[in-house]
């Protein structure tokens, strides 16, 4: 909470309390110096004084506490100084309410707040040490306490949170080297070959490497842009094997507004292409987005390749498997078939 609002609920705070004092000392007569008298301005006035002068000793006990002793206490561990600091607190109320009450309360308001019974210094000190010392000074100390737990709390939440967007940075810019690696590759044995889809495949490259670089950039995507990517992503590699890719994508449900991470649900689709059978029209790549305005399922089902496999390190399952954590906590279910013949994989995602 920024200072200034805390400042505003401390002044609310002790405004109340006064008012609360005050409406007591008014309604109840609890004042007993101005008792049986009619209460005009002129004695609201003086009432208000009153009230106004004795809330400032609760007030200099809490923040005596919470501003000299705590400290010493809870942050410096300085036990003995922060001894001496609640005593000369207490010394200053003392004083404070002796110079309020004889010089200034009896002389110029008229009120006598002991009816000219004797006091003496040992009856101010334990009368403060024993009504205000318990209450407002601890709740001082309590104060400090919740504080500082609250300001560590916060600070680590801060640190989680920043941590978790360098982390998701990082995830994200994973993504792109892998996919570029494997698309530059299919258009360079295109152009190799001198294949007529080569410029088609370069332009259908040029639309996700700006969706990636621009877009992509952004935490939260709409769905629609994402489902786009993806198409471009499949005709891509429909044009990389001349047409003899095998998948299926469909859509079904409501695509509107819903956002969702972006760059989430092609390594799935990546996965598909580098380890399944592509060419099998018995047994294509199924890619099935079911869409709601609250939450997405997402399947995609490949027929396993037992030739020759990709060597390369995959990093876009482990991948895409922290970022959900990271972005969806409790809001994802996420399930893998990894069965001999066919790999299925199923994305349950909230997105409210």
């Amino acid at each position: 909470m920024k200072r200034k609002y805390v400042i505003l609920l401390h002044i609310i705070f002790w405004t109340l309390l006064l008012v609360n004092n005050l409406w007591n000392s008014v309604s109840r007569g609890i004042l007993s110096a101005y008792k049986n008298q009619p209460v005009d301005l002129h004695l609201f006035c003086k009432y208000l004084i009153v009230e106004t002068g004795y809330l400032l000793i609760p007030v200099f006990c809490f923040y005596g506490a919470y501003l000299l002793v705590a400290p010493q206490i809870m942050v410096k561990k300085s036990y003995i100084k922060a001894i001496l600091l609640a005593f000369l607190t207490l010394l200053f109320i003392v004083g404070f309410r002796y110079v309020i009450e004889f010089h200034f309360f009896l002389p110029v308001l008229g009120f006598d707040n002991y009816n000219d019974d004797h006091w003496t210094v040992t009856h101010y000190i334990t009368n403060i040490f024993f009504y205000y010392f318990p209450s407002y000074f601890v709740y001082g100390l309590m104060y400090f306490f919740v504080e500082g737990w609250y300001k560590t709390r916060h600070r680590q939440q801060e640190f989680e949170k920043e941590k978790a967007a360098a982390e998701l940075t990082f995830l994200r810019s994973q993504l792109n080297p892998h996919f570029l690696f494997n698309s530059i590759n299919d258009i360079y044995s295109l152009t190799y070959q001198q294949s007529e889809h080569a410029p088609a495949a370069l332009l259908k490259l040029s639309e996700i490497l700006r969706y990636m670089l621009r877009e992509g950039r952004e935490d939260t995507m709409p769905i629609q842009s994402e489902i786009k990517y993806l198409e471009n992503v499949i005709e891509l590699q429909r044009i990389s094997t001349k047409g003899a890719a095998c998948i299926n994508f469909n859509i079904e449900g409501y695509i509107g507004s819903q956002k969702i991470a972006t760059l989430l649900l092609i390594a799935f689709v990546e996965n598909a292409f580098k380890h399944g059978v592509l060419s099998d029209p018995g047994q294509p790549v199924e890619i099935k987005l079911l869409a709601t305005n609250e939450e997405i399922h997402f399947t995609v089902h490949n027929k396993k390749n037992r030739g020759q496999k990709d060597k390369t390190a995959g990093i876009g399952l482990n991948n895409v498997r922290r970022r959900l954590a990271l972005i969806y906590p409790g809001r994802h279910n996420l399930t893998i078939d990894d069965q001999p013949e066919f790999y299925t994989v199923n994305l349950k995602l909230q997105l409210i």
